[in-house]
């Protein structure tokens, strides 16, 4: 039961991530500088996303007090972090000779650089759209080029008019080929996450700490074709509102920090972190509880990514040859966040649900058995 409740939440994490191939199938066709822009945004949601759901109350458990849950976010991806401009520095300038020997200029040798060839370059990130793009040539802005380059060689304007030497012009233009980047998206706008979560209260009742301890975790598993896959998340959180010298202080303070590290194989390896200042208010009934609480923090996810470059169709003048082994680490974009949300208890049932603001914005909804 164990191990089948560990893969449906593995499902969660990977099935959604990587839709009709692996991460590693979409990064092999990619060498490192268009690897990295294509999955960036994946780790700023993936880090924005298993930072969330931390804490449904800014007030410790009592002493030996619990909760045994999930929590589910849904992290919504900004438009701008769904594509990229591809990175054209493993491509060659192309030179070509331009035969003006009709108006008695003899040849002219021209070197058209590719960032002037392909000005508008974007393509889908790991988000983007799940079609390949295809980037091209700018027959218009490659003649203007040549122009220029001819005219710095010393041919003059009246002679680049004519009608012949525009048509040699436009027809090395329109020779160039239309660029396709093997790169294709997922076609995800919104990113769904889960992680099972259980907190226990370590407050002592004649001193003023008032603390919990929070762990998440999954137990190791073998994934066929990928490898084994690892989970565990640990921090806590420290009453401050016990410290403050004001009676029957009217709100609950408290100060978390949590960290967790996942790996999938030895694809993909993530570490995050939160350090976050939580405040809420408690009211409860009998059997029936409800409070609201907040947060400001500082986050950071770090991913590490190791991957075979293997494109289906290898260049023979490409810099880096198949089968070479290829390793870089990225920082997501998310640094700061705010959290507001809200919960309901009913019994030793808890609910909860809270709305994170940051690099990428998040809904998180939590579900556990709770006794404070």
């Amino acid at each position: 039961m164990k191990k089948f409740i560990s893969l449906i939440l593995i499902l969660v994490f990977l099935v959604s991530l990587v839709g009709a191939q692996s991460i590693e199938e979409r990064l092999s066709e990619m060498a490192s500088k268009n690897a990295k822009l294509y999955v960036t945004p994946l780790v700023t949601a993936f880090g924005c996303g298993m930072n969330s759901g931390w804490f449904h109350s800014a007030k410790p458990h009592k002493l030996l007090g619990f909760d045994v849950g999930i929590r589910a976010m849904m992290i919504q991806v900004p438009t701008d972090q769904q594509t990229f401009n591809f990175d054209l520095s493993a491509i060659d300038p192309i030179t070509e000779t331009v035969d003006l020997s009709t108006v008695g200029l003899g040849t002219k040798t021209i070197t058209l650089d590719p960032d002037v060839i392909y000005p508008d370059r974007e393509v889908p990130t790991f988000f983007g759209k799940d079609k390949p793009a295809v980037i091209e040539a700018d027959d218009e802005g490659i003649t203007a080029d040549i122009e220029s380059q001819l005219r710095t060689q010393g041919v003059p304007q009246n002679v680049l008019d004519q009608s012949l030497i525009q048509n040699k012009l436009q027809t090395i233009a329109q020779s160039i080929p239309d660029l396709t980047p093997p790169i294709i998206g997922t076609n995800l706008k919104n990113l769904p996450l889960a992680a099972p979560q259980a907190a226990v209260g370590l407050s002592i009742p004649t001193l003023p700490i008032k603390a919990e301890v929070v762990v998440r975790a999954l137990p190791e598993v073998e994934l066929k074709d990928v490898g084994k896959f690892k989970f565990l998340g640990f921090g806590g959180k420290l009453a401050l509102d016990p410290f403050i010298p004001i009676p029957m202080f009217p709100v609950n303070i408290s100060l978390g920090a949590y960290l967790q590290k996942m790996s999938v194989g030895k694809v993909f390896e993530t570490n995050h972190s939160l350090y976050t200042l939580m405040v809420g208010k408690e009211l409860g009934l009998l059997l029936l509880g409800v409070g609201v609480y907040g947060g400001v923090g500082l986050e950071k996810s770090n991913v590490k990514i190791k991957y075979t470059y293997n494109p289906d169709n290898p260049d023979p003048n490409d810099p880096i040859a198949p089968g070479t082994q290829i390793k870089f680490d990225l920082t997501g974009e998310n640094k700061f966040r705010t959290t507001l949300g809200a919960h309901l208890r009913l019994a030793v049932f808890n609910i909860s649900a809270d709305y994170s603001m940051g690099a990428d914005n998040v809904l998180t909804a939590g579900l556990g058995i709770s006794i404070r």
